[in-house]
């Protein structure tokens, strides 16, 4: 796949900030995206269309620098978990000044989040 400069610069924007806050962004050839707690790391699959990997380093931001805590961690809980790092990440897009697509944005973070609701498990 054939990155444009312009898609390279949005992705070190994204690596900058997380280095400025002591975390590491790894885009992964595996199929996952998680964040290891231990080793401040941020891992992103790389096979995605460059808009997803962006829109979820931003998700994956938004949940490592989420505050949000509850007593009890059901299904409600983990719903709204995933709104607050969808929203959180928006903000951080707008705060270092990353343009992005926010209407695509959004498709992305209802369709995730949707899936969270039906599926509970997941």
């Amino acid at each position: 796949m054939h990155i444009k400069k312009e898609q390279e610069e949005e992705i070190e924007k994204l690596r900058e900030f997380l280095e400025n806050n002591a975390v590491s962004l790894v885009l992964s050839p595996e199929d996952e995206n998680y964040i290891d707690y231990d080793e401040s790391k941020i891992v992103v699959y790389a096979g995605q269309s460059h808009e997803h990997i962006v829109y979820t380093i931003l998700h994956e931001i938004g949940h490592y620098f989420s505050d949000f805590a509850v007593d009890v961690y059901d299904h409600a809980a983990v719903v709204v978990e995933e709104v607050l790092a969808w929203e959180l990440g928006k903000d951080i897009a707008h705060t270092i000044g990353l343009g992005f697509d926010e209407d695509d944005y959004n498709r992305l973070m209802i369709d995730s989040i949707g899936k969270y609701i039906k599926y509970p498990n997941i």
